[in-house]
């Protein structure tokens, strides 16, 4: 009975401090950071100073998460993390577990936290001023300039500087990197900047511009939305166009958030005319709108890039919900990282066209997602270009479309997985003549298939001509009309039922020939 009892009135008081309180109750203070006064309500509470929860985050250059559900909310800085709860006394400074004197209360309807907690958590220090009836925060930066810049419009002849002394940053409506003398913006490490509803950064879209961002492991930038609870979309992210200055597009440890559009994404490259080629390192993607990285026509990552994590991306009116969109030329050698959590984990090639063409010599990397083709790949070109699979990569494709190499030019076709990591090729429908299978033209240079599986294809492979033992050891199954077929030749082409390593399994007929 006492432990009922107890626990009631535990419950009861937690209960309490959840309800809102008003400004009345309290003594009023005023806060000062790095001699910068705070422009919001301030109180005494039991002794302790009590500050909006978005304005002091804020002010020491944090982010924050708020969990609407468990009424939390979590700050990050840098590799530091904060977490706390309206009416808890139970807190988390890294990985210390901490016990509030005053827990997190709303005032006014508005979130106070414990000034002294934060700041001290988030490497400032806290005095009290008596005189002044004024709680005094130090961040030991050196800053001489106030955080809040407003940056809207078109960047300044030059180029500009956004740096952790002045963050937060904030951009309202689409902040345009281009000009006649080719101007650079700089986010500096530790920089932090809101997006209002609907902002962007658009670089290079009419005349030249360029977009470094120089985060580091410890100090990272953070580009998020100007309020918290925000949802994917809440701003149209970062879009580069076709006039970026070349070596001046590069995103080094930045963290991305709920940034995109109905059909573009948090990070959108464009470019239909020239090769157009973006560095992303050890970057953070996540909770977007339609696709983490969107890139279209001559658009890809460099060769440099890594460590690429996207997660929590949505999906919007107009479908996406993937990590990365890309047409085939952004295929190329995708960057090691996570591509999970999202709405549709997969590489999505090439939505809304009939085709989309391999020119160059290209490799699909085994990311740890499948390719996801909404469009037939044809692999051809001047350059006699060679597609290459890696071992382990699947790809599927949509209902009416397949895969031709060397039909009307040169090109290859290297697909060679091993016995624990075969090469799949398959229907997204995964039912049999739900995508069009493999044809081989009469121009094809190299085609080497090995350790895969062809499956739920209308027509697994077709050859025009033979053209010798290409597909050894693989499994040809559940394909509609045949798993192989060499057209245009009479009973001597290459028997691929026999010698060779491969398994047919439920195929309309397993090898047909003319």
């Amino acid at each position: 009975m006492r432990r009922w009892v107890i626990t009631m009135v535990s419950a009861l008081f937690l209960l309490l401090l959840a309800v809102p309180a008003f400004a009345s109750d309290y003594q009023a203070v005023d806060v000062e950071v790095d001699g910068s006064k705070l422009t919001v309500s301030a109180y005494l509470v039991d002794g302790r100073t009590m500050v909006p929860m978005r304005a002091i985050f804020e002010r020491l250059n944090a982010t924050i998460e708020w969990d609407d559900v468990r009424k939390s909310a979590t700050a990050m800085k840098g590799t530091t993390k904060v977490q706390l709860w309206i009416g808890r006394t139970d807190a988390q400074s890294g990985d210390h577990a901490v016990t509030l004197d005053v827990p997190p209360m709303l005032i006014n309807g508005s979130t106070y936290v414990p000034l002294r907690f934060v700041s001290e958590s988030l490497g400032a220090e806290v005095s009290f001023d008596s005189e002044r009836n004024t709680a005094v925060v130090a961040t030991n930066s050196g800053c001489t300039h106030d955080g809040g810049q407003t940056h809207s419009g078109t960047i300044q002849p030059g180029g500009e500087t956004w740096g952790v002394c002045g963050s937060p940053h904030f951009v309202k409506g689409d902040f345009i990197v281009s000009g006649k003398d080719s101007p650079v913006l700089t986010i500096e490490a530790g920089a932090v900047v809101h997006f209002e509803q609907a902002a962007s950064i658009r670089i290079g879209e009419d005349a030249p511009g360029g977009l470094v961002v120089e985060g580091t492991e410890e100090q990272p930038v953070v580009l998020t939305a100007d309020t918290a609870g925000a949802e994917p979309g809440f701003w149209r992210g970062i879009q580069f166009f076709s006039q970026t200055v070349k070596g001046r597009a590069s995103l080094e440890h930045a963290r991305i958030e709920y940034a995109g559009d109905i059909s573009e994404g948090a990070v959108g490259v464009h470019s239909d005319t020239q090769p157009l080629s973006v560095m992303m390192n050890d970057t953070e993607i996540k909770n977007s709108l339609y696709a983490g990285m969107l890139l279209q026509g001559l658009s890809q990552l460099t060769l440099q890039s890594n460590g690429l994590h996207i997660t929590g991306t949505k999906a919007s009116a107009e479908g996406g919900g993937a990590p990365i969109i890309t047409g085939v030329y952004g295929t190329n050698r995708l960057p090691d990282g996570d591509y999970t959590g999202n709405d549709a984990d997969q590489i999505l090639i090439a939505p809304g066209t009939s085709t989309d063409t391999v020119t160059r010599n290209t490799i699909w990397r085994n990311v740890g997602v499948p390719y996801h083709s909404e469009t037939t790949v044809v692999i051809e070109g001047a350059a006699n270009p060679l597609l290459t699979v890696e071992p382990g990569v699947t790809a599927n494709w949509s209902n009416g479309y397949g895969m031709r190499v060397g039909e009307a030019g040169r090109g290859g076709l290297h697909a060679v997985g091993t016995a624990e990591q075969p090469v799949t090729f398959s229907s997204e429908l995964a039912r049999p003549g739900t995508w069009e299978g493999l044809y081989v033209g009469d121009q094809a240079g190299e085609v080497n298939v090995q350790y895969a599986v062809i499956e739920y294809a209308r027509q697994g492979v077709s050859f025009w001509q033979d053209m010798g033992p290409v597909i050894q050891n693989c499994t040809i199954r559940s394909n509609e009309e045949y798993g192989i077929a060499v057209l245009n030749e009479d009973s001597t082409a290459t028997d691929f039922r026999s010698g060779l390593g491969n398994t047919f399994k439920n195929n309309g007929e397993d090898q047909h020939t003319d």
